[in-house]
């Protein structure tokens, strides 16, 4: 109950400082904002049972992880925008529910450092861990208890002049997606799919796959001369000369 009451409090923080007033007082107490608050509540259980550092406390998450201010503002934004897309208005335009969901979404990235685009559609029990950078795009479809790292892309595959109607990857259940990792365009990826830190995915992944990025760095370290350098891993002095050769990014069962 204590913790449903401050995530209440931090909703209605949010409303006050980016909508108006007539709107935010129509939402104070609204079934709307208690669903909001119950699938907010369900977010944050699922991060503290997920992320060993915060030791199983929710007031931490709520307090004092910013990755989830971002989770916290998707909620509430993506219900005002289906609010408006039913034209129910709370005694208001319609449009102002969408500038205010648009608002709030920008409110949530200045917050974390995470993008979520209001229209996209998100499952229950969303984690966003180290969530910086990651950006998810407005036609984004994402099941239930996905799991995000840090500066992970769900985008579309150009970049200017990208077409209307369905552009964003669609992911399915219990998805984890690393650090930096790419999917672009209107892929499937199955349930239960674990895609790897850095992998660039534009291609359809079945369920239960494993997406991982092999590589290998070779550096080299090169002595003055009349004099000879052992071999090093890790050079400090000389002339560096790097090698990389980097494997796409292979799934399947035995990725």
């Amino acid at each position: 109950m204590e913790s449903k009451r401050e995530i209440n409090t931090l909703l209605q923080a949010a409303l006050w400082e980016c909508g108006p007033a007539p709107v935010t007082r129509a939402l104070e107490g609204s079934a709307l904002l208690r669903r909001v608050t119950d699938r907010v509540e369900e977010d944050a259980r699922a991060y503290a049972g997920k992320d060993p550092a915060c030791h199983g406390s929710i007031a931490t998450i709520l307090r004092g992880y910013t990755s989830f201010r971002s989770v916290l503002h998707y909620r509430l934004a993506h219900a005002l925008t289906e609010l408006a897309r039913a034209s129910v208005t709370t005694g208001s335009r319609t449009e102002d529910l969408q500038t205010l969901a648009l608002l709030l979404s920008s409110r949530g990235k200045l917050l974390s450092g995470i993008e979520i685009h209001p229209c996209c559609r998100i499952g229950r029990r969303l984690v966003i861990d180290h969530g910086l950078g990651t950006v998810v795009g407005e036609t984004v479809d994402i099941g239930d208890d996905a799991y995000l790292l840090g500066g992970v892309t769900l985008g579309a595959i150009g970049i200017a002049a990208n077409p209307g109607g369905k552009r964003h990857p669609t992911l399915g259940h219990r998805v984890q997606v690393g650090a930096f990792a790419g999917i672009y365009g209107p892929v499937c990826i199955g349930d239960d799919v674990f895609i790897g830190a850095g992998c660039q995915v534009t291609k359809p992944i079945p369920s239960g796959a494993r997406v991982t990025l092999q590589c290998r760095l070779q550096v080299e370290q090169h002595a003055p001369s009349g004099q000879t350098a052992a071999p090093s891993q890790s050079p400090v002095n000389g002339t560096q000369a790097a090698n990389s050769n980097m494997a796409g990014a292979a799934w399947g069962a035995n990725g």
